[in-house]
């Protein structure tokens, strides 16, 4: 449940949506797929309390290179 009507940063009105996260941990990173309160004006997102502790469970997983949850997906590179 939000318990924003408006979005608190420019009070647009807020839609629910799956949106797609990257989580950074260490050398790793994470893409996910996630519901939030997406502000239909500036785009802020808002996401439940579950959600960011799952969010906080996935970095903390990649900083510790626990990866045997996660599905490679391809490499990522540097550049510069």
């Amino acid at each position: 449940m939000n318990p924003f009507k408006k979005c608190p940063v420019c009070g647009g009105e807020l839609a629910r949506k799956e949106v797609e996260k990257l989580l950074r941990g260490g050398k790793h990173t994470a893409f996910l797929r996630v519901c939030a309160e997406v502000c239909l004006h500036c785009g802020e997102r808002l996401y439940t309390e579950d959600t960011v502790r799952y969010f906080e469970k996935i970095r903390n997983k990649l900083k510790n290179e626990d990866l045997s949850e996660f599905q490679p997906l391809g490499q990522s590179f540097e550049v510069g």
